[in-house]
């Protein structure tokens, strides 16, 4: 009787760690985020601090990660909407969810942490590209109507 109490026991204790895993968001819960870009930098490799070279493409200031999927989905600019850039992990740890993944030769990172600030770094030969900001769960967020 005992070892049959000591299993349902840990059932319900395996059921209620599942659940808090799924129901409590971050990227084992599968929660999308939405972000917004606050400030960008480029630095190449002689020193050289400005802007990001985006030649003719406007910056983009809003976009939806979905860990997923695990794609990083432009929403802003207009001109820029629906552009997407998949990524290749997901690893939540210590407070925070990190998505990475290479893009045309150039690698992606972006860090998300429980109080929804935002580091995406994009690493290319001879150039760093920093962008801050900050992020919401997707059901948290309330996107603006066009």
């Amino acid at each position: 009787m005992a070892t049959s109490m000591r299993r349902t026991a840990m059932a319900a204790v395996l059921v209620n760690l599942t659940a808090n895993v799924v129901l409590c968001g971050g990227a084992w819960g599968g929660e999308a985020w939405i972000c917004a870009v606050a400030s960008a930098v480029a630095v190449d490799e002689d020193g050289t601090v400005g802007p990001p070279e985006l030649g003719d493409r406007e910056r983009p200031t809003f976009f939806r990660v979905d860990p997923v999927k695990k794609e990083l989905t432009l929403l802003a600019p207009k001109s820029r909407r629906g552009e997407v850039t998949k990524l290749h992990s997901v690893t939540e740890a210590d407070g925070v969810t990190v998505f990475s993944g290479v893009e045309n030769g150039r690698g992606v990172s972006l860090i998300i942490s429980a109080t929804g600030h935002l580091t995406l770094s994009v690493v290319s030969d001879g150039v760093v590209w920093s962008v801050f900001g900050h992020a919401l769960p997707e059901a948290e967020a309330t996107l603006p109507k066009e």
